[in-house]
């Protein structure tokens, strides 16, 4: 009997060894900064009319404007849908005269127009509208904001459910305090994702907005995974690309890793000569990604 149980350690002291070495080296490379390579693809915010400039630098996708590419406005009979070229996501949701919360909130309006949004952004394989729409959340002077968060929050649970019957994910996008007073922080709209509670309902973390709210990236591990969807970047000051004020995205890109974050990350700029810029950019990020 004591010989048998002797013969099984003797048997499974490589695996064990195995298994311990591929721990240590694990818990080394981590501690050393060394982790899985973290090589999200990168698009551009813009209109489809520069795909070909995306295309010549090295993006994966384009986000451009709900009301530039699914024109909810106009008839769906005079739409032209891009083929040759992934659109990924489209920004601003809502027009500014749209409002969903105080006492001019049109919940109902919203849902209309949200149902022609989202059948069009199905029939264009859009998978994500963006919900940032400052002008149409603003809460007006001096209505409560408990409130309005009650409206925006139900608000939000109806469009969900509609988004899942197109099968489009909204993702909620933190918007700074000189844009919006309402939801300015990754954290404020993690908890109204919490409150939301839908799988058709994520955030879209937008790291300048972090910035311009001095917000930490500990925020976007505190969300983790489950709600992070997608991330649009650009620099503090002027709202350059990366690679021209010298801004280092690398916590924020770290904490994205720590998060197995497998989502897309859209340069959302203000460009002078895309021409130009394009290429920096892209090799500006792509090497704070190769040195986190």
């Amino acid at each position: 009997m004591t010989n048998n149980i002797v013969q099984k350690i003797r048997t499974k002291k490589p695996i064990i060894f195995t298994w311990t070495v591929g721990i240590l080296v694990c818990v080394f490379l981590r501690c050393h900064g060394q982790a899985q390579p973290f090589h999200p693809e990168l698009g551009v915010c813009t209109k489809t009319e520069h795909i070909h400039l995306l295309k010549r630098c090295g993006y994966g996708f384009i986000q451009p404007g709900v009301q530039d590419y699914l024109k909810p406005a106009y008839p769906a009979d005079s739409l032209v849908f891009v083929k040759d070229f992934p659109v990924y996501a489209c920004n601003v949701f809502l027009p500014g005269q749209l409002k969903v919360v105080g006492k001019d909130a049109n919940p109902d309006g919203v849902m209309s127009y949200a149902d022609e949004v989202f059948k069009r952004a199905q029939q264009a394989g859009v998978r994500m509208i963006v919900f940032g729409s400052g002008g149409s959340r603003r809460i007006p002077e001096g209505f409560d904001r408990e409130k309005a968060t009650d409206q925006f929050v139900e608000l939000c649970i109806r469009l969900a459910k509609l988004a899942e019957r197109y099968d489009v994910m909204i993702c909620l996008e933190n918007l700074n305090s000189g844009e919006t007073n309402f939801i300015n922080t990754v954290a404020e709209a993690h908890a109204i994702a919490v409150r939301v509670g839908h799988p058709n309902f994520k955030l879209l973390v937008d790291i300048f907005h972090m910035l311009r709210e001095a917000e930490p990236p500990e925020n976007i591990v505190l969300a983790g995974n489950r709600y992070v969807y997608h991330v649009d970047i650009a620099e503090m000051a002027e709202r350059t690309a990366p690679g021209f004020a010298g801004d280092d995205f690398r916590p924020y890109l770290r904490a994205l890793r720590d998060i197995s974050y497998t989502g897309k990350i859209a340069l959302e700029c203000g460009f002078t000569d895309m021409e130009a810029e394009l290429p920096k950019a892209i090799e500006a990020l792509r090497h704070q990604l190769n040195t986190l």
